[in-house]
């Protein structure tokens, strides 16, 4: 059936993320801080167009099509208010790739079909174990994947069923959901799961259900319920060709620019130099019902991330105004680093934690979390020092990309 596969992919958490740095010296004007004093160690404290200038190609292209698909897949609470958790997200350009989410089996039909790009996420009605829907757990597991044009999507979804429906083809049977007759569905008696596709225009859309008892109707109905929130979201979202992933915008709102970068590399990477909204954020936490609320009650509409784990990245939200970013920092501190730890000296709004000593793996020992105006960016380390550096250098980023 489609990927159970995704049920055991670890969630990109807000709490795992590392954070990163980045500097460039400025003047204050009447009412701020001078930040030209700041302890900002090595980081740079300038926009990031000052160390690096976006050149399109396709590879950097299909990189921001991804980020801008992950905006249009649905989230657990959008299907339904029981679905609270997320269990991951895999953003793939490659066939092989996309097997991380779907059977081996159909590798051969992307390839042949000339699949573009895809994003897979999951949710779950119970707390994720390791980034997995826990057995027996009601579970949706969503993949959109876009393809040059209309008749190969349509192509791909028929044939899509048909390589699933052939793992076990002397126990799967048919399936015809009443409120969507053109999608292609199938079952195992006895198994509480369902998979099916759909081509929508020149999207694809591949489920894999899973509800607590091995009932048809139950599963029909939940295939349905995810299929009427999930096609209106791309049907507000017009196709690329490759001329239009050339042409996309890169950073439109100014996230990057002031999100502290530490290797001054601003190439779009969906993993580690990207922007989103408020949905695909959500993608990359766990518990996606409690920061749901979060986001909207403190107005948080984009979100930037910047460095890869190891080094520490950078986190930049953007909310509603001023006292929500001093909120919502909060919320973002106390999620994994609660325990008391210094903030740096002279750096308005800016609070300190560190991590329990059983931290999940890959988290920083040290977060600051550093608010300017409307926005809120988190940092991490290992190191007090180091942290406190970035934290600085954030914060003067901030105030000197404000033009």
């Amino acid at each position: 059936m489609f990927s159970r596969r995704i049920r055991h992919a670890a969630a990109v958490t807000l709490t795992g993320l590392a954070l990163a740095g980045c500097t460039v010296a400025g003047s204050a004007t009447p009412g701020e801080t001078d930040v030209r004093g700041f302890d900002v160690g090595k980081y740079a404290t300038g926009p990031l167009e000052e160390r690096y200038a976006y050149n399109p190609d396709l590879a950097k292209g299909l990189n921001l099509a991804l980020m801008r698909l992950a905006n249009r897949v649905v989230t657990g609470p959008e299907i339904d208010a029981r679905f609270k958790y997320g269990t991951g997200m895999i953003p793939f350009l490659t066939p092989d790739k996309a097997t991380k989410v779907l059977a081996d089996v159909t590798a051969p039909v992307l390839a042949r079909n000339n699949l573009k790009f895809g994003v897979a996420v999951g949710h779950s009605e119970q707390e994720p174990i390791k980034g997995a829907a826990p057995a027996g757990s009601p579970f949706t597991t969503v993949t959109v994947m876009q393809f040059p044009d209309d008749a190969s999507a349509a192509r791909a979804a028929t044939e899509l069923d048909e390589a699933d429906f052939a793992i076990a083809a002397e126990a799967n049977q048919h399936v015809t959901l009443p409120k969507y007759p053109a999608a292609l569905a199938h079952w195992r008696p006895g198994v509480a799961s369902m998979g099916a596709t759909i081509a929508r225009g020149s999207y694809v859309v591949a489920l894999f259900v899973g509800t607590r008892d091995p009932e048809q109707d139950q599963l029909t109905a939940l295939v349905e319920q995810v299929l009427d929130v999930q096609l209106p979201l791309l049907d507000a979202l017009r196709p690329l060709d490759t001329e239009a992933v050339l042409r996309q915008p890169y950073d439109p709102d100014g996230m990057l620019r002031q999100t502290l970068n530490i290797q001054g590399i601003g190439q779009p990477d969906v993993g580690q130099q990207a922007v989103f909204e408020q949905r695909a954020y959500l993608h990359r936490v766990a518990n996606q019902a409690h920061w749901r609320q979060v986001l909207q009650d403190n107005g948080v509409d984009r979100f930037a991330v910047s460095g890869a784990s190891f080094e520490g990245t950078t986190i930049l939200f953007r909310t509603r105004d001023a006292d929500a970013a001093i909120r919502f920092g909060a919320a973002v501190l106390s999620a994994n680093h609660a325990g008391p730890a210094e903030a740096p000296a002279g750096v308005p709004d800016t609070t300190c934690g560190e991590a329990p000593k059983d931290a999940t793996s890959g988290l920083k020992r040290y977060r600051c979390v550093v608010a300017y105006r409307q926005y809120v960016a988190a940092v991490q380390s290992d190191q007090i020092t180091d942290v406190h550096q970035r934290a600085a250098a954030q914060y003067a980023l901030m105030a000197n990309s404000s033009w």
